[in-house]
C-alpha cells in the first residue's frame, strides 16, 4: 500500500511539472515525463521479488521444471518494456513506431515462449 502511495505521489509531482513545463519548453517536459515514468517502474520492479517467489512455489509445488521459469520473467518483463516504449511513442506523437515496438515485442514474446510451449506438449504427450 504505501509503494501504490510513493508511486502516486511521484506520478502526480511529474505531471504537474509536465503541465507547468510543456507550457514554456514542451522537450523538457517529456524528459520529465520520461524520468518520472522510470522512477514509477524502478518502484514498481522492486515490488516484484515476492511475485517470482509465488512462481517458483507454483513451479516446486506442481513439479515443473523451474528453469521454465526464467523464460516466463522475460515473457512479462518485455511485454511491459515493449508496451512502456510504445507509450513514449505515443505521447511523442508517433503512433507508426508504436505500432512497430509493440509488434516486435510481441515477436520476441513467441520466441520466447517456445520453450514453454514444447514442455508443455512434452508433459502432455508423456501424460497419454
Amino acid at each position: 500500500m504505501t509503494e501504490l502511495l510513493k508511486i502516486l505521489a511521484i506520478a502526480l509531482i511529474t505531471v504537474i511539472a509536465h503541465l507547468i513545463v510543456r507550457q514554456t519548453k514542451p522537450e523538457i517536459a517529456m524528459i520529465i515525463s520520461i524520468a518520472g515514468s522510470v522512477i514509477i517502474i524502478t518502484l514498481a520492479v522492486n515490488s516484484f521479488s515476492s511475485v517470482i517467489n509465488s512462481f517458483y512455489h507454483i513451479f516446486n509445488v506442481t513439479g515443473v521444471n523451474t528453469s521454465l521459469l526464467t523464460p516466463l520473467i522475460k515473457i512479462i518483463a518485455i511485454g511491459y518494456i515493449a508496451e512502456f516504449g510504445a507509450n513514449i511513442c505515443l505521447d511523442a506523437g508517433v503512433a507508426s513506431i508504436a505500432d512497430k515496438v509493440l509488434f516486435a515485442g510481441k515477436l520476441i514474446i513467441l520466441l520466447l515462449s517456445l520453450p514453454i510451449v514444447t514442455t508443455v506438449v512434452d508433459m502432455v504427450v508423456g501424460l497419454l
